[in-house]
């Protein structure tokens, strides 16, 4: 399997997606010859819109007005960001990418070669350094400064002494990976059991040496991506059949896909808001020799509305797998070939690029939409460096 290391860093935890950053770099190219000039704030995106029920949807041509079209039953989100600074994350020089926590006030810088490092900043001041031997990727990063993630293949949680806390494996697990933890400490991810299924776990911040595995359908896999501060879990069945989501009781239901477009990968949730893939089913083709499912093709990004039971499809070029991160007023970034842009369910809008890169990634938002971690390059090659974006709202 080979490696993109944009999204590791962008933390994608999809283990199946990752190319070459060679690869993304050279598309990219390819495909900015195509468009450059063409992205601006008006640039032009299509959207479905799919109910619940499945029944009527929408394609919404470009729009360079603020009105919704009337058939959507989702509120309007406020305006896209502007004027967005960005900074370099001060690391000695090291490599790698840059997170935020959802009030925006925590940064974290993730290496991962070995030695794995990590560091927390507050306010713009390291308040913690980790470092381990082994593979380090980071996930996730709540409103206390805690990180989760995986060392090699065992889920881990930062602790407020300079620790990675390792996290127990549930019984008969072979392996484990955390993805995501909400404000009371909760953390949720995936893990490997026998006969090559996957299983969502939780693991409590009351119990958290007592991992529970999420109710799952007979038969099938599940994963949990990320948890709400209300206990509620998003993930999916059978490695993208059926995006769904957990209930703080364990009961659960899927999200909705649209015609045509089957199975789906939700990667993060805020507020009353998801992100994620769908058209996932449609190239990924199931290996039974690892329980994954792998392929190529061109999923979709898209955006539910949990309150309305809706998903909106974004068709724009040069989108990857795995890229969307949204705010909890709905407003997305996302992750093209060489670039990352906004979409605020209207338009498009470019995020700065720092002067003299020019390939931009994205790993995370904060609640607000004010901060955002990432990682940037340069064309001529060299090393991929930690960035943050500071955005006007």
């Amino acid at each position: 399997m080979t490696e993109n290391p944009f999204s590791v860093l962008a933390g994608e935890a999809v283990p199946d997606s990752r190319v070459r950053v060679d690869d993304v770099i050279a598309a990219g190219r390819v495909r900015v010859r195509r468009r450059r000039g063409a992205v601006a704030a008006g640039c032009a995106a299509a959207v479905v819109l799919v109910t619940l029920a499945g029944v009527a949807f929408a394609v919404r041509p470009p729009n360079d007005g603020p009105a919704r079209p009337s058939p959507s039953p989702s509120p309007s989100v406020s305006a896209h960001p502007s004027g967005c600074t960005v900074a370099r994350v001060d690391v000695d020089g090291d490599i790698g990418a840059a997170f935020t926590d959802p009030s925006g006030r925590y940064v974290a810088f993730s290496r991962a070669p070995d030695p794995g490092l990590l560091i927390v900043y507050r306010d713009g001041v390291v308040v913690r350094r980790y470092t381990t031997g082994g593979r380090l990727q980071t996930w996730a990063l709540n409103a206390s400064g805690t990180a989760v993630g995986a060392v090699d293949n065992d889920a881990y949680r930062t602790t407020t002494d300079g620790a990675l806390a390792m996290l127990p494996r549930p019984s008969g697990a072979a392996r484990v990976w955390a993805y995501g933890i909400n404000a009371a400490g909760d953390v949720v991810g995936e893990a490997a059991m026998p006969g090559k299924k996957f299983r969502a776990v939780l693991w409590r911040h009351t119990a958290l040496d007592a991992p529970v595995l999420l109710p799952t359908p007979s038969g099938q896999s599940s994963s949990a991506r990320g948890i709400t501060d209300d206990g509620r879990v998003l993930g999916d069945l059978d490695q993208g059949a059926t995006p769904y989501l957990w209930n703080a009781d364990g009961t659960g239901s899927a999200l909705p896909t649209p015609p045509g477009m089957p199975g789906g990968h939700p990667i993060q949730i805020a507020g009353d808001w998801v992100t994620g893939m769908v058209n996932y089913l449609s190239v990924k083709n199931f290996d039974p020799t690892t329980g994954r499912r792998a392929g190529t093709g061109d999923p979709k990004p898209a955006r539910w509305q949990l309150s309305s039971g809706t998903v909106e499809i974004l068709e724009a070029e040069d989108v990857f797998n795995g890229s969307g991160r949204v705010a909890a007023d709905g407003t997305l970034v996302i992750n093209r070939f060489t670039d990352a842009v906004f979409w605020d369910g209207t338009r498009l809008t470019p995020l700065p690029a720092p002067p003299g890169y020019d390939h931009v990634q994205v790993t995370s938002i904060s609640a607000d939409g004010r901060v955002i971690g990432g990682a940037a390059t340069k064309n001529t090659g060299g090393s991929i460096e930690p960035f943050r974006w500071d955005c006007r709202r």
